[in-house]
């Protein structure tokens, strides 16, 4: 394998940043691909609410320090499942930590005491090094003992022609983790896999927002040195320069001028900003329209079923409002 001399000068990659760009940007093709059982509980017609500035209050600065993983928690609607919301704690973690799963379980004995009781945790290892106890921890002391498990998914471990056959974003996303795994001393074998993950995202049927951020996350994540980024760069442009994705200025290289308008994180601040911004959107037009209901139970004679039906809501739910009002 051929180890570039440039590798020591390597820039600071926002690794954690970009994973949880992506996170925001396609919820629900996460949900999809990481946790499908969950996909017929979930309302994905409410935007999940991310809490990432309440989880910073939730976890004392020295539990938090240091650490090399994404932390992320959101407030999910549900349907199905006996609970009008769960809370998702998801963990990416880049590189091994030392009592990684210790913590793991100190976030999630802290959003039980604050949150309550619908709390999901889901790991991902990003990296090779994979602990044995990856899923859970373990605790034993004098007859005292305690199990926590937790949901995990292993990039080392997925198998790449499943990868290749999903049309999922997050496929794209985790081959792209393998591939920086299996190139860290060979950034030639790189250039390949990076030209290979371009033409896999050009050839799907995603739309142009999808296309870019992939692309975006890509190219900035499979670092090449300079000397080899040129020839990455000649091959890109020869290959796809009649792809009018390249023409729109949806194919970003990696030069220091697209990157200015905002970083990864500066871009989830944007992002949450506005997630929250429809939030409170979406709670006015709720309040507006329980107003209106009240005002039809309580200013008219219609039954139920006709407030229900003007309202566009259960019957069930017209009769919870009413007991409340009664109440």
């Amino acid at each position: 394998m051929k180890k570039s001399k440039n590798q020591s000068t390597k820039p600071h990659i926002d690794y954690d940043g970009w994973w949880k760009r992506m996170i925001n940007m396609f919820f629900k093709p996460f949900i999809t691909f990481f946790m499908p059982e969950l996909l017929e509980d979930i309302d994905f017609s409410k935007p999940p609410i991310f809490l990432e500035q309440e989880l910073a209050t939730i976890i004392p600065r020295q539990t938090a320090e240091g650490r090399m993983s994404v932390d992320k928690l959101l407030k999910i609607p549900m349907k199905n499942g006996g609970y009008e919301h769960i809370f998702l704690h998801v963990e990416v973690q880049s590189q091994r930590k030392v009592n990684f799963t210790e913590k793991t379980f100190k976030y999630f004995y802290r959003i039980f005491d604050s949150k309550g009781k619908a709390i999901t945790t889901f790991v991902v290892y990003a990296h090779d090094d994979v602990p044995t106890s990856h899923d859970r921890y373990e605790y034993s002391f004098r007859g005292t003992e305690l199990t926590y498990k937790f949901n995990s998914y292993l990039v080392r471990d997925a198998d790449e022609n499943e990868l290749l056959k999903s049309d999922n974003v997050f496929a794209l996303v985790v081959l792209t983790c393998k591939y920086i795994n299996q190139t860290k001393n060979d950034f030639e074998l790189r250039q390949k896999f990076k030209v290979k993950l371009f033409r896999l995202a050009l050839e799907r049927n995603y739309s142009k927002e999808h296309i870019t951020e992939l692309i975006n996350f890509i190219n900035i994540l499979m670092y090449l040195p300079p000397e080899i980024k040129q020839g990455f760069d000649r091959e890109v442009e020869q290959e796809f320069k009649q792809t009018s994705m390249v023409e729109d200025q949806y194919i970003v290289l990696d030069k220091a001028e697209v990157l200015e308008f905002k970083t990864a994180k500066e871009q989830v601040e944007v992002l949450e900003s506005k997630v929250e911004e429809q939030r409170k959107a979406t709670e006015e037009q709720r309040k507006a329209n329980m107003n209106i209901i009240r005002n039809l139970i309580s200013s008219t004679s219609m039954t139920p079923t006709e407030v229900a039906k003007i309202a566009d809501i259960s019957v069930e739910e017209v009769l919870r409002i009413k007991a409340e009002m009664e109440g």
